[in-house]
């Protein structure tokens, strides 16, 4: 008798529109079409089920428990800033390689994650004045 446990197929998940297969593959060496350097040169993406494509932009530093996975923020791909870790909630990752002639073509791209990283480290110097306040009002006590 066999105990193996069926499961459902996996679910196909279209890439965004905008970014084809050819751009998540590495550019050769001798390839002519060059990938962009810098920061532009390419970025990450991430599928999540109730939040769809996000695009990491700011690891959120310090110590989790043992077991909990780390968390970063992320821009959604309508702009909404959002907070997503490396769990099971993430159903597929992707890196996106940026060529020349790519460029233009991913330059909306370019520009959520630029924005979603100001706002981004924007959050988390919030929260650190807020804790570094409240820390001082303590210590007064």
């Amino acid at each position: 008798m066999s105990t193996a446990v069926k499961t459902p197929a996996a679910k196909k998940i279209a890439l965004p529109t905008g970014i084809v297969v050819a751009d998540l593959k590495w550019p050769s060496f001798e390839d002519k079409d060059r990938q962009v350097r810098g920061d532009d040169g390419q970025f990450d993406i991430w599928y999540t089920e109730k939040m769809g494509w996000c695009i990491p932009t700011l690891r959120i530093s310090g110590t989790r428990p043992r077991g909990y996975a780390e968390r970063t923020y992320a821009v959604m791909l309508d702009g909404g800033l959002c907070r997503i870790g490396a769990g099971p909630h993430v159903l597929k990752q992707h890196t996106v390689y940026i060529r020349e002639s790519r460029k233009e073509a991913l330059q909306k791209f370019i520009d959520i994650r630029h924005t979603g990283a100001v706002r981004a480290h924007e959050t988390r110097d919030r929260i650190s004045t807020r804790r570094a306040r409240t820390a001082s009002r303590r210590s007064m006590w």
